[in-house]
């Protein structure tokens, strides 16, 4: 527990500090590297579960996935476009003995783009709607509402696992997380509603020169409620993570953050999160 602490302190100050430094440009590039290595852990699990991807093409189009995205707005979706084409085109420069493995990884490829880095892509989406305008303030509602998304997304686990540690008992899904509790769920949705309500509270009432909010309306009430609804999408995505690690016969995805794991344990919350997000975002225009 005291390495998982000092790893996420680490982890999480450092993130700050390029957030801090580089704002919406430094989010994208962090977002960019921590997509491309839990694609790259994904495509390592699918591999032990007998599903080889390519891993190459699978990892060239899902770093410039991203990027392509906040550099060129809307083009995005057409990078999984080009690399769809690339990379099944390419089985026709293959051997006949060699053709029929190739093909077979294509549709692992295919799976771990589009729930890794294209789904990861939608703080890209959150970003550019919520707009980089920030008059006199340090941020814009856009880079404020993914770093509340992240926030909210992160203290599910959080209050899930202190939660569920003092009194969690009865198992919430035995099978796949035997860890997980009905009691650390209640935790994680209350953490996250109560944060998904403290932060626009604070820099609306006590913080107001840190972010703009422009036409944006975005009440603690609203993050109460919203909140509750990224911790289920996290939930999720966390029992997804946790089913396929459980068919690999992986503890942890890889070794990368001591004590932690690797970047698909930290990330897996995250990933649903996103788009859901996005779709909030949207209603709250």
């Amino acid at each position: 527990m005291i390495l998982r602490s000092f790893s996420t302190i680490l982890l999480w100050g450092l993130v700050a500090l390029v957030v801090y430094s580089l704002k919406e440009t430094g989010a994208m590039w962090i977002l960019n590297l921590c997509a491309t290595l839990t694609l790259f852990e994904v495509y390592t699990i699918l591999g032990r579960l007998g599903y080889a991807a390519n891993r190459l093409s699978g990892l060239v189009t899902g770093g410039c996935l991203i990027p392509v995205s906040y550099y060129f707005e809307g083009y995005g979706v057409d990078v999984l476009a080009i690399g769809a084409l690339f990379t099944s085109a390419a089985c026709v420069l293959f051997p006949q003995a060699q053709r029929g493995m190739y093909i077979k990884r294509l549709m692992p490829t295919f799976f771990g783009l589009l729930f890794v880095s294209f789904l990861l892509q939608y703080f890209v989406r959150i970003l550019q709607i919520g707009g980089n305008e920030n008059a006199d303030c340090f941020m814009g509602f856009g880079l404020f509402f993914s770093l509340w998304v992240v926030i909210v997304a992160k203290f599910s686990d959080i209050g899930a696992l202190l939660i569920g540690k003092a009194i969690g008992r009865t198992k919430m899904a035995p099978s796949i997380s035997p860890g997980k509790t009905i009691e650390g769920l209640i935790g994680g949705f209350a953490a996250s509603a109560g944060i998904g309500a403290l932060l626009p509270w604070l820099f609306q009432e006590k913080f107001t020169d840190i972010v703009f909010f422009g036409d944006w309306i975005f009440t603690p009430g609203q993050g109460a409620i919203w909140g509750t609804l990224l911790a289920l999408s996290a939930v999720i995505g966390d029992l997804i993570a946790s089913v396929l690690k459980r068919l690999a016969s992986m503890k942890d995805s890889g070794g990368a953050i001591p004590g932690i794991g690797g970047l698909f344990d930290l990330t897996d919350s995250l990933i649903l999160a996103a788009p859901t997000g996005y779709f909030i975002l949207f209603l709250l225009r």
